[in-house]
């Protein structure tokens, strides 16, 4: 049987695809999920439907499946953006769109596409579904409509199954399907009880009101075993597009419960008296989330590196690495040079082939370029982390400094501002907060810098660039005495080394950048130093 579609023949007999007479590579399971969408063409298929041709119902991660997708797309041209051949259907699957001949209709020459040699899983190679199993697990328990009105029910059962969704996103974690979920919608039973019927450490427990024009989330985060809320968040937004607004729910919930899940694991894998290799990454991300502090930093860094010596085909693994230790160059922390660059993208190579789609390794990437001057690669990456994971609020923040370093300062602000409804509690808040207050140092309004910058340095007072910004701010402003106090404190707590204006001058080569208005942003920063009573060398 042979099919044709734009420029391209499929032969299944010979196990083919041809574009214009040339062949395309492709992997047995790409191809085998290509015939499967062009023969079911006529209608939507779910993953479920694709696990179960293309892997013979085995398990198999998200992040397999996705991949596979992506493979079939680039093969025939389409991308997630243009979906000119494959239509994403939200929620419910995907279909072959572009126009079909079939050159021979018999039923014979239908594909039967074998089960692979062994289950894959995104998870240690232990024994089979024990494997999967061992991971943290979590279930969304349904919404509960707090309103007298039943036809709102639609809308929090909406919730819950995005919810579902965008956690499912989460590595390390397993999260129950939201149809066994949905089997406990208005259920008496406890926590306990549930835990032990579904087999998850953790619940996801929440309720949805609407009082006039205000819809009221409440949500809490619980531990079966003990009953303990870890974690419970209570938040107000205006009723506008219901889809919009379920979206904006379920986006809050996913990424604060992102940091509070791995914080749990982590606390619960240090009770592990042989830790694997799965222990000692949540305890690395555990700490990472906790503190970000240099000396924590070195200690995650020592953590993962034990982690992937056990699992080395762990891409969450190499990515975290990778980002530590960007990281601890754009901070110029434990000593990490320019050398460390290349360590970093060798370990975001590494996680991109064991994952490509692995947001957390785009990010890493989108820093290396950072660190490396080239803010619009960086920009890029943290597009794509973002396309892979909407919920990652970090990675819209970090775009905006992209735009910043770019000099597009005024950019900035509004992608900061849907991280911080994404994240509001965030460990990386001071962050958030010192990118909005440059970009403002950087447009001029020293007045809405200083005010951001203050917010920075109260939550983060371990850097050193949120304190001299806002000197420089209070200087430029004519405010010398908040200033000189501020630099008189500065002085006490960076000591090594001794900050002069040269010493500033050295720290900024981390982040190179060649574009005017960041050059002439930089002068003006140096000179508020300098007024503020900063010594030249």
């Amino acid at each position: 049987m042979r099919f044709t579609f734009g420029d391209y023949l499929l032969d299944i007999d010979r196990r083919e695809l041809r574009r214009r007479d040339e062949p395309v590579a492709l992997e047995p399971q790409v191809f085998d999920l290509l015939v499967y969408l062009v023969q079911n063409r006529d209608r939507v298929v779910s993953r479920d439907d694709i696990i179960d041709t293309v892997w013979g119902g085995r398990i198999v991660s998200d992040s397999a499946v996705t991949t596979r997708i992506n493979g079939v797309r680039r093969a025939v041209g389409d991308s997630g953006s243009a979906q000119a051949v494959i239509r994403t259907i939200t929620r419910k699957g995907l279909r072959f769109i572009a126009p079909v001949e079939e050159e021979d209709d018999s039923p014979s020459a239908r594909i039967a596409v074998p089960p692979p040699e062994a289950p894959v899983f995104a998870v240690e190679r232990l024994d089979g579904y024990e494997a999967a199993r061992k991971k943290p697990s979590i279930s969304v328990l349904p919404f509960r409509n707090a309103t007298d009105d039943a036809q709102q029910d639609y809308f929090t059962d909406a919730v819950t199954a995005d919810l579902t969704v965008d956690l499912s996103r989460i590595r390390d974690v397993r999260v129950i399907a939201v149809a066994s979920a949905l089997a406990y919608k208005n259920s008496a039973l406890d926590i306990r009880q549930i835990g032990q019927e579904l087999g998850v450490r953790y619940l996801v427990i929440g309720s949805i009101a609407r009082v006039g024009n205000l819809v009221r989330t409440n949500v809490q985060l619980v531990e079966t075993e003990s009953g303990e809320q870890l974690w419970g968040d209570r938040f107000e937004h205006e009723f506008a597009d219901l889809g919009e607004l379920a979206n904006v729910i379920t986006g809050r919930i996913a990424a604060s419960l992102n940091i509070q899940l791995v914080r749990a694991a982590g606390r619960h894998a240090e009770r592990a008296s042989q830790p694997d290799a799965l222990d000692l990454r949540l305890r690395a991300a555990a700490l990472f989330y906790g503190s970000v502090a240099p000396e924590h930093t070195r200690e995650v860094r020592r953590l993962l590196r034990q982690s992937l010596g056990l699992d080395p085909q762990s891409a969450d693994g190499w990515a975290r690495l990778a980002e530590v230790i960007i990281s601890d160059r754009l901070n110029r922390w434990n000593d990490t040079g320019p050398a460390q660059i290349d360590e970093a993208e060798e370990a975001v190579h590494r996680a991109l082939l064991i994952e490509p789609n692995s947001a957390l390794a785009h990010f890493a990437q989108g820093l290396i370029q950072r660190a490396r001057g080239d803010h619009y690669s960086a920009a890029e990456a943290f597009s794509r982390a973002i396309v892979l994971d909407p919920n990652f609020a970090l990675a819209y923040a970090h775009k905006g400094n992209a735009l910043v370093l770019m000099g597009h300062p005024t950019e900035a602000p509004p992608l900061v501002e849907q991280a911080l409804q994404l994240s509001p509690h965030d460990p990386s808040i001071g962050i958030f907060h010192w990118i909005v207050g440059r970009a403002n140092f950087y447009a001029g309004d020293y007045e809405q810098a200083v005010s951001w910058l203050h917010k920075s340095v109260q939550a983060r007072a371990n850097l050193w660039y949120n304190r001299l910004y806002l000197i420089s701010a209070y200087a430029l402003l004519g405010k010398l005495q908040e200033a000189a106090r501020a630099l008189s404190e500065f002085n006490r707590r960076f000591t090594d080394p001794i900050y002069s204006l040269a010493v500033v001058r050295a720290q900024e080569g981390a982040n190179p950048s060649t574009e005017r208005v960041v050059l002439d942003a930089r002068e003006k920063f140096h000179e508020g130093l300098l007024r503020a009573g900063m010594a030249e060398n």
